[in-house]
């Protein structure tokens, strides 16, 4: 025996690998199914089924399901902070900045309509508001320096609102499947508006 696994380059992963393997996979079938049949038709059979793992699996990996819708929107803001990240550095904080990661975040968005879908029904479960919450702070964080920038004394409480346009902005272009210019272009107006300098 070689030590090298099929399906795995450089051998066989180790248990903790293995686990977060099939922690991704059930995260991605949880996507996938989400995209197809809302958070109403997204259970725990049909995640398993769609990653390709026994239910038990699921338990091993979430609690319950609460957990799991969690995990699927922190997961999904993890990879919209490395996209909103990396499209923003180098630039300095003000306008210019605020809208390029506002723009990243609302075609991450689009990208990943499985997730918008899930976060519009799941608004109600107190798991995945208190991510929501959380990440949106984070979010808040992250923007008060642009907005700090164009003059405003209350950067994070301006940022907060400006995240709920975005927000907001992202659910229209979900519901029409689609960019939505209009919807865009009045959020620029309104974030160029913002700036007091």
């Amino acid at each position: 025996m070689t030590g090298r696994s099929v399906g795995y380059p450089g051998g066989m992963p180790t248990r903790q690998a293995a686990a977060e393997l099939t922690r991704e996979a059930l995260l991605d079938a949880g996507l996938a199914v989400a995209e197809r049949h809302g958070l109403g038709g997204m259970s725990v059979n049909r995640i398993v089924t769609q990653a390709g793992v026994a239910k038990g699996t699921f338990y091993v990996h979430f609690p319950d399901r609460s957990a799991f819708l969690s995990a699927l929107h922190g997961n999904f803001h993890d990879r919209v902070t490395v996209a909103v990240t990396a499209a923003t550095a180098g630039l300095e904080p003000g306008l210019g900045r605020l809208r390029q990661g506002m723009t990243t975040y609302l075609d991450a968005c689009l990208a990943a309509r499985g997730v918008k879908a899930l976060l519009l029904e799941a608004r109600n479960d107190d798991s995945v508001a208190a991510e929501v919450a959380l990440r949106n702070d984070a979010f808040a964080q992250f923007a008060a320096p642009d907005l700090r920038a164009m003059g405003w004394r209350q950067p994070v409480a301006a940022a907060r609102l400006l995240i709920a346009m975005a927000a907001e902005t992202a659910l229209v272009e979900l519901v029409n499947g689609r960019r939505d210019s209009t919807s865009r272009r009045v959020l620029w107006q309104l974030v160029e508006r913002a700036d007091l300098t």
